[in-house]
């Protein structure tokens, strides 16, 4: 089993992507997935920039 097929449960981080140079910045880590969207739901729409949210874990311990 890949983690695909498995259940996430870390926590999530806020960021900001460039559309551009497509640089990252993190805004907030160690969200849980309610509070993420409401952050990112928080930030108005911009031309240049998209805030968004990713999982802050990829190691198999964070998967059931």
């Amino acid at each position: 089993m890949n983690n695909q097929d498995k259940k996430y449960i870390g926590s999530y981080k806020v960021v900001k992507l460039y559309r551009v140079s497509m640089r990252r910045e993190v805004i907030r880590r160690g969200l849980s997935i309610e509070e993420a969207k409401r952050l990112v739901n928080s930030y108005p729409s911009r031309s240049g920039s998209m805030v968004v949210f990713m999982k802050q874990y990829s190691s198999d311990r964070y998967y059931i």
